[in-house]
């Protein structure tokens, strides 16, 4: 698919629909860290493993340890993993947020105008 962009000109421009400049380099939001972020865990075959692992303790019948012993230490690394995620991601937001934020030249009817780069 084809597109006509016409050198300044606004008008003829804001009619139709552009992808913008914005950056996005972080992973996660509010609603989506926990779910995306269990399942980036559990991709992985430790986590997979100690999970299967707490399932069999569950079995008493098959168990001969309290599930604590397995529900601690795997709660523990989870949480420890998604602190970590957590922080690269707020660092990733603030600096997406940083680039989105700073100031270009445009040129808007023959003029050199300053604007945001988003």
């Amino acid at each position: 698919k084809s597109r006509k962009i016409r050198a300044n000109n606004q008008d003829a421009n804001a009619a139709k629909e552009f992808a913008g400049n914005q950056i996005s380099t972080s992973k996660y939001n509010l609603l989506t860290f926990l779910p995306k972020n269990l399942f980036e865990q559990f991709r992985r075959l430790a986590n997979a493993y100690f999970l299967f692992l707490l399932c069999l303790q569950l079995i008493p019948q098959i168990s001969s340890l309290a599930p604590v012993t397995t529900i601690l230490p795997l709660v523990f690394v989870l949480s420890l993993t998604a602190i970590k995620d957590a922080s690269d991601d707020i660092a990733r937001h603030r600096s997406d947020s940083q680039v989105n934020n700073r100031e270009t030249k445009t040129v808007v009817g023959g003029e050199l105008v300053t604007k945001k780069w988003k």
